[in-house]
């Protein structure tokens, strides 16, 4: 495929429909597939076969990608075990980490030529536990290592052509968001195989640091993203931790803080939060972290450096580089910065090393080329965005609110840190009146999970996010006291011209 081909494959899904488990936005490293409806959203998310049959693709940390379970197929040959018994990551440390967390010996860990994973057995817990190790650190094999494989192997004729940087693209990354973040030395920038993968290594070097100060504890501030609750929920990352159910109560925080002083290890923050985009006061939390003696770490992946500026208050931030850094939908990488004026500095330079998965070279190599146009593409979003939330609200027969950035409750603590007016990044949570069905259904937009592409997207984040709360009466109580229920759209703006999200969303939004 060449350049402008790949161009297409995004254009193909701006702002028309797409048809179900098509992988979005086309690539064969497309990290989102097309979920068009809420009854394919409902049958993919319950496991009903017949949809999960039309829907093949996935989010890599969700959905093993078909290229590595045809490497898991050839390492069957070689007598490993059975294909769908292996478990691929894109380390030893992962596997070893792997198994540890699902309880199985030493054993289970197998490397052959290069590859690394984990058997599982049959069934029972401890194969769930060991996936779920993978997926919420975000230390699955590369779709584009496995193509390698295949193609090594004679098993696929070509790899996909794409727009890369070939020489020296991990220093050309890290020399971008070193710029962005406002730190004068790439090293600083410490590049992960995912997201999630720099957000558990953040988490895991913090943790071990702080362990030997007798610090074992973690602060949540209110509902952030899933999976990094589920490093701390589930243990994952080895801690305690404590929740406090709302992020703008700041003395809620500062008396939880203060009361574990001596065993806290970090506060945990995103800008906005995830899924319901709430931004807490940075600055402030800052200083009740360092009265308390902890760090703070902050997710910046939907704010993004191009419109906060939030490492002068954390020791590390942490962000998805699949997201609006490359803007392509078709990479998972991560990326973490260290505060160079952090006490933890140099400590975590090393540590977030040694507890995170460096990411493929074709991946970073993918990633070098599309960096290159962050910053314009942000200008672009943010543009956008602010048209589409004029939009949204001229629809108050629909569209109950609308939470983001500008929001009311977030504005004051957002623009504290807000690096320039009219930067509010392109999520938007819109909450509606009326079943998401009659919204979503006809919304002529690429459908399904993820967000940040240059091509606009919708997501029925509660459902792909929460469903199992959905299911049951008392989970959907929990949902709603957290101000989160079935019928909320989530919007991920795109760069397209601006007149025609607008008029694509009014087509959507109007009365049946």
């Amino acid at each position: 495929m060449t350049t402008e081909a790949s161009g297409e494959l995004g254009a193909a899904c701006s702002l028309r429909h797409t048809a179900v488990g098509r992988p979005v936005p086309g690539s064969l490293h497309s990290v989102s597939v097309s979920i068009p409806d809420i009854a394919a959203v409902i049958g993919y998310e319950s496991g009903d076969a017949a949809t999960r049959s039309r829907i093949s693709w996935g989010y890599p940390r969700f959905r093993t990608h078909p290229y590595v379970t045809r490497v898991a197929g050839l390492l069957a040959q070689d007598g490993i075990g059975p294909a769908n018994g292996l478990l691929l990551t894109r380390s030893a440390r992962a596997a070893g980490a792997a198994a540890t967390y699902a309880g199985l010996t030493p054993e289970a860990v197998f490397g052959r030529n290069g590859l690394h994973g984990v058997r599982l057995p049959a069934d029972g817990p401890s194969a769930a536990r060991a996936r779920a190790y993978v997926q919420h650190t975000g230390s699955h094999l590369s779709s584009r290592e496995a193509e390698d494989i295949l193609l090594d192997a004679g098993l696929i004729e070509n790899r996909q052509a794409e727009a890369a940087v070939e020489e020296a693209p991990a220093e050309a990354v890290r020399a971008v968001l070193a710029q962005a973040y406002g730190v004068r030395d790439a090293a600083d920038v410490s590049l992960h195989n995912s997201g999630m993968n720099a957000v558990a290594a953040a988490l895991a070097a913090v943790s071990g640091i702080q362990r030997e100060n007798g610090r074992r504890r973690w602060l949540q501030l209110g509902w952030i993203f899933f999976d990094t609750m589920s490093l701390l929920e589930k243990r994952v990352i080895d801690v305690e931790h404590t929740t406090v159910p709302d992020p703008f109560d700041l003395s809620e925080i500062a008396r939880v803080a203060d009361a574990h002083a001596g065993e806290l290890a970090g506060i945990i923050a995103e800008v906005p939060s995830n899924p319901s985009l709430r931004t807490p006061d940075i600055p402030a939390l800052r200083e009740i972290a360092t009265r308390a003696g902890c760090a703070l770490v902050v997710d910046a992946t939907i704010a993004t450096p191009y419109n906060v500026e939030v490492l002068p208050y954390a020791d590390v931030v942490c962000e998805s580089l699949t997201k609006y850094a490359t803007g392509s939908a078709d990479v998972l990488m991560g990326a973490a910065v260290v505060n160079p004026a952090s006490s933890l500095g140099p400590d975590l330079r090393t540590e977030l090393r040694r507890h995170g998965d460096e990411p493929y070279h074709r991946d970073t190599a993918r990633v070098a080329a599309r960096i290159r146009g962050y910053a314009e593409r942000m200008d672009r979003v943010n543009a956008n965005t602010l048209a589409l939330a004029a939009c949204l609200a001229r629809h108050d027969t629909v569209v109950r609110g609308v939470g983001w950035a500008y929001d009311a409750a977030s504005r004051g603590n957002y623009r504290k840190v807000e690096r320039r007016p009219d930067a509010p990044g392109g999520l938007l949570m819109v909450d509606l009146k009326v079943p998401l069905e009659q919204v979503y259904d006809r919304l002529a937009v690429a459908k399904g999970p993820s967000f940040g592409a240059e091509f606009t997207m919708a997501s029925p984040q509660i459902f792909i996010a929460h469903y199992d709360l959905l299911s049951t009466p008392e989970g959907r109580a929990a949902l709603r006291a957290r101000g989160l229920h079935r019928d909320m759209l989530r919007i991920s703006v795109g760069t397209e011209e601006p007149e025609r999200i607008v008029e694509t969303f009014e087509q959507a939004l109007r009365p049946l």
